[in-house]
């Protein structure tokens, strides 16, 4: 059945470091990937707990300073998070292609405090020696996070940034969302030291991120009556 394991991977050089690290309140995850005329191009979902304006302009600032992409452009908008395009202009992978061939599948790739984190599937420990052999010739460094059985674990199935996380774990044992209400936005937001807009804007992206997957992945048939 093989396993999963979360991989944390760091270099200076990797796809978007510098863009992460400029702009810490932002998470970034890989999506679709290809190479047309040469060029790698890659699409990236970006996260953000702030005001968006603000926070897309700052990291398009961020991404046109960066040596390891270029053309930096937007494709789609979505209630939750901004897609954009980039040409990769470094020759350091994350997760390098010939780790395909030996049986490897990658859940999600995401940003992480200068690095970006690997959640990947692999058929055995050799598949895993394989990419770690890989990463530190190049010079990337390579820290195995997690490590579990493939039987007990599933792909996750939604996507919350780490402030979204912290919000919806808040509200809930805080009796958020009981019946009646026994915390308010307000006193969730003295919590956190942020504004009751904040948390506004966390709690509805983070549910409608769970809304969403839940919606996504339910293929059971709604009888109608």
């Amino acid at each position: 059945m093989g396993f999963t394991a979360a991989i944390r991977l760091v270099h200076d050089d990797l796809p978007l470091v510098p863009t992460i690290e400029r702009c810490p309140g932002v998470t970034l995850r890989l999506e679709y990937g290809t190479t047309i005329d040469g060029r790698r191009l890659q699409f990236v979902s970006v996260f953000g707990d702030g005001d968006r304006e603000e926070t897309g302009a700052e990291l398009e600032d961020a991404m046109a300073a960066d040596p390891t992409v270029s053309d930096p452009t937007r494709v789609a908008a979505f209630e939750n998070r901004d897609v954009y395009r980039v040409v990769v202009e470094t020759e350091l992978e994350i997760v390098p292609d010939h780790c395909v061939e030996y049986g490897m599948f990658v859940f999600s790739v995401t940003s992480d405090a200068g690095g970006w984190v690997a959640r990947i599937h692999l058929p055995d420990r050799d598949a895993l020696s394989a990419f770690r052999e890989r990463s530190r010739e190049r010079g990337i460094s390579f820290r195995v996070t997690q490590l579990y059985d493939s039987a007990v674990s599933d792909e996750q199935a939604y996507f919350l940034t780490e402030r979204q996380y912290e919000i919806l774990t808040m509200a809930y044992y805080a009796d958020y969302f009981a019946v009646p209400r026994k915390t308010t936005q307000d006193d969730l937001a003295d919590r956190l030291e942020v504004s009751d807009s904040a948390v506004s804007q966390r709690l509805r992206r983070a549910i409608s991120e769970l809304i969403a997957a839940t919606l996504e992945n339910d293929r059971t048939p709604v009888e109608r009556g």
